[in-house]
């Protein structure tokens, strides 16, 4: 096999997003000016004996189509025989492109999320397109700064694999795995949590997408068999640890500055508190006293003219807090009425088509989730209503 060029297929049986033809020209060119065969892989079911020559299978997100129980067999077994495996999603995971990707990554120590990837400061001009810059260095990564990786789900990683690259601190979700690999037998698999990462005109405009979208398939089809650590990464963990260690100083400084304040400040929150509780000692006795002649004043009242005045002008604790209580719930009636609407209102664009059905499931979650929240927050209200009146 080391006399000729390495073969990478790109499967079209499961109803891909990503195309050969269309949404991977760039990435097929690409890699054919870097000695690579590529082809498509037209031929259902997935067999064995058609991926014998074949160095790396690549899946660009399989949409409403499933791999069978015999393919997925066959899939791992290429694996440990020393073939290269790629599979690539995009937000909403699995259940979103209603595929079964995660049935074949899940064996090597990766799985495909239900989510959305969203960064609102570290992106390409759209929170749903955000630029990867936390790297580990490994030859995939050689000499790549950064990755855009547009419309991404999040990746579940364990012991059996390793992540290579995570969202920032600032996305949503947090340093969650985005790109993961994972060595088996004698081949290799890698994970990305998006197809777009190699799209044309989207990802592959990407400098450092395109250098990724080299070293993948170089590691994957077994050309790179020593792991060489990336310059650039190495650089950017060094200025990250003098970054961190600076901060840490700096916020050690000001952690102690800011516990002698709150050390003072309780001291004085106590004398304060010492004042109060004379104050409203105070406060109460003169309220009982009042209450106790309008009382007096009322009955006279009553008894010499004859006309009725109430007596409870004032009202207790416990009817200030029912009173309190009583508002709460009506405000968080209406707003559960308002979700109620909206969620009426998207299933109606949904079901209208006017709304694209990974918009829909994302809204409709949230929806679900503040719903259940208010819910949950309202009987809470009112079971304190019934003690307080009990």
């Amino acid at each position: 096999m080391s006399g000729r060029r390495k073969l990478i297929l790109f499967d079209q049986t499961q109803n891909e997003r990503g195309r050969l033809d269309t949404t991977y020209s760039e990435l097929a060119k690409i890699l054919q000016d870097n000695d690579f065969d590529i082809e498509p892989y037209t031929e259902f079911m997935i067999l064995a004996k058609n991926l014998e020559n074949a160095d790396t299978l690549v899946f660009g997100c399989p949409n409403s189509s499933k791999l069978r129980p015999a393919e997925i067999d066959v899939l791992k077994r290429y694996v440990q025989n020393g073939g290269g495996l790629m599979l690539l999603s995009l937000s909403g995971g699995d259940r979103g492109l209603m595929n079964n990707l995660s049935q074949v990554s899940k064996g090597f120590g990766i799985s495909f999320e239900n989510t959305a990837v969203r960064d609102d400061r570290n992106n390409a001009g759209l929170p749903t397109m955000p630029i990867i810059t936390n790297l580990l260095s490994h030859p995939v990564t050689e000499d790549v700064q950064d990755i855009l990786v547009p419309s991404s789900c999040t990746l579940n990683v364990t012991s059996k694999a390793t992540a290579v690259a995570s969202t920032s601190d600032t996305a949503d979700p947090p340093n969650k795995p985005i790109i993961a690999i994972a060595e088996a037998g004698k081949g290799r698999v890698l994970c990305i949590g998006s197809y777009e990462v190699f799209r044309k005109g989207g990802g592959m405009k990407h400098p450092g997408n395109q250098a990724f979208a080299v070293n993948a398939i170089r590691w994957l089809s077994g050309e790179i068999r020593t792991a060489r650590p990336s310059k650039v990464v190495e650089e950017q963990e060094k200025k990250e640890e003098e970054i961190q260690a600076k901060i840490s100083a700096k916020a050690n400084a000001e952690m102690e500055k800011t516990m002698r304040r709150l050390v003072n400040a309780v001291f004085d929150l106590q004398k304060d508190i010492g004042k109060l509780d004379k104050k409203i000692v105070n406060v109460e006795k003169n309220i009982e006293m009042l209450r106790d002649q309008f009382q007096d004043f009322a009955e006279k009242t009553q008894s010499q003219l004859g006309v009725m005045i109430p007596a409870r002008q004032f009202l207790t604790e416990e009817e200030n807090q029912a009173a309190e209580i009583e508002a709460d719930v009506k405000a968080l009636e209406k707003e559960i009425k308002s979700v109620k609407q909206l969620r009426d209102h998207i299933e109606e664009r949904h079901s209208s088509g006017a709304m694209a059905k990974d918009t829909f499931t994302e809204q409709s979650e949230k929806l679900e989730e503040r719903l259940k929240r208010l819910e949950e927050n309202m009987e809470k209200k009112r079971k304190e209503l019934e003690t307080i009146i009990e």
